[in-house]
């Protein structure tokens, strides 16, 4: 199942050699007894209708973290954290949905996908041009392909642009129409001669493990103080709301550092869509 996923996400990965090293794993398994509390917990503000509760035992599901693992609840949770508007679950679900077997539902994943773009997720922008650049799991576009990849390009994703710079000097590449892409390319190249790193070129990536029962405490000590999404007909993009309280934010806050952890894994299973 999965390498069949990797093989309809992949665009050619042969040819354009990308290589990720370093990643982190991810949330880890875990069955002691602090795990346990920390999953009966989110369960409990689940119950009470919080789309973050809900995206983040979605998680702990799909990772075995104070549970056995799961990944048909950790879809479950994911899909309903993602009609609140929670950004990383609309993202992890997407993917899950992209994914061979009975939840395969390609119109499904990609609608997600566009939907957690709409705040500048980049790991979904990145996703969505590589599906519509590919044959795989719709017919080519090569317009969507370049609105999107340009788009993560944008974003500063670090994968979008490693992915974008080896594309461009690929011979297969240079036969492809992406000229907002490769524009973007050129003027970075023009601002920072010698930018580009070679094709083919290895290169190491490590992201430090954070504290998760620290985030853990802060996010169960938030959602224990504020209102249900249930009752607020809004999930993740509420106004007001800052980026460290926000797995799906755009800083580099404590929150952002965290899901950028977790997301790691997920990178994984997307080929470093992160």
């Amino acid at each position: 199942m999965m390498n069949k996923t990797l093989k309809a996400l992949s665009v050619g990965l042969s040819l354009l050699a990308i290589t990720s090293q370093g990643y982190a794993a991810g949330l880890p398994e875990c069955d002691t007894a602090e795990c346990q509390e920390y999953f009966k917990a989110y369960t409990i503000l689940t119950k009470r209708g919080h789309s973050d509760a809900m995206a983040t035992l979605g998680e702990l599901y799909y990772a075995g973290y104070g549970t056995k693992k799961n990944q048909d609840k950790a879809f479950k949770w994911f899909r309903r954290a993602a009609k609140f508007g929670n950004t990383t679950a609309q993202y992890k679900a997407g993917i899950m949905y992209l994914q061979d077997g009975e939840h395969q539902d390609i119109d499904k994943g990609i609608t997600l996908l566009k939907r957690s773009s709409k705040i500048n997720f980049s790991p979904s922008t990145f996703v969505l041009g590589k599906i519509y650049l590919g044959n795989e799991l719709v017919k080519q576009d090569l317009a969507e392909a370049d609105h999107w990849l340009s788009k993560a390009y944008e974003l500063n994703n670090q994968e979008a642009q490693k992915f974008a710079k080896q594309l461009k000097t690929s011979p297969q590449g240079e036969t492809l129409t992406l000229p907002k892409l490769y524009g973007l390319i050129e003027a970075d190249t023009k601002r920072n001669p010698g930018s580009n790193a070679p094709v083919g070129e290895m290169e190491t990536i490590t992201v430090t493990a954070p504290d998760f029962t620290a985030f853990f405490n802060d996010e169960i000590m938030r959602l224990n103080n504020s209102r249900p999404d249930t009752e607020k007909g809004t999930g993740s993009n509420i106004a007001g709301r800052t980026c460290a309280e926000m797995w799906a934010c755009s800083s580099e806050g404590d929150g952002e550092r965290i899901r950028d952890f977790l997301l790691s894994d997920w990178g994984k299973v997307a080929l470093s869509f992160r």
